[in-house]
């Protein structure tokens, strides 16, 4: 799995089309396709039009975060700030760093599995896997895939334009 970071704004498109150019340089899978179609189906979550490689992005005041897996993959990250709680009441939460946890492992879960938001109160099962990540201060971010090695990259956003 490769994640890839930016700060500032980037076309989404562009940025999922730049991170899966590098996930096929980067894992050395040159029987991939050079180029891949973004496809989006009403009530389905985004994907490529091959099926050997899985994406998922996720926005959160200025920073971009992008996965790209073999597997399927849920990725979130949020700016961690201060919320009303009285909203969250099903999140059991110490504080907005352990909130922000748990939502981010929630809404990577709702990612990985496709039922989005419209699931936010579902049960998260047990065995399902996240790896978290401190990318940036004052940031959460959250996996939910098969466990796997994974790799992070932190881009400038300027290296996105050409995509």
């Amino acid at each position: 799995m490769i994640l890839f970071f930016t700060r500032g704004e980037v076309d989404s498109d562009k940025f999922i089309r730049f991170g899966y150019s590098n996930y096929r340089d980067l894992i050395g899978d040159y029987e991939l396709p050079e180029r891949v179609e973004i496809i989006r189906e009403q009530g389905k979550k985004p994907r490529f039009d091959c099926d050997d490689v899985y994406f998922n992005l996720s926005h959160s005041h200025g920073v971009t975060m992008l996965g790209i897996s073999h597997a399927p993959i849920g990725v979130d990250i949020e700016k961690i700030r201060p919320i009303d709680y009285e909203k969250f009441k099903f999140i059991s939460a110490d504080g907005d760093e352990d909130f922000f946890e748990k939502w981010t492992e929630r809404e990577s879960y709702l990612k990985f599995t496709g039922e989005g938001l419209s699931a936010l109160r579902c049960e998260i099962p047990e065995d399902a896997h996240f790896e978290h990540f401190p990318v940036y201060d004052g940031y959460h971010a959250c996996v939910c895939a098969e466990e796997q090695n994974i790799r992070a990259f932190d881009i400038d956003s300027l290296s996105v334009v050409e995509y």
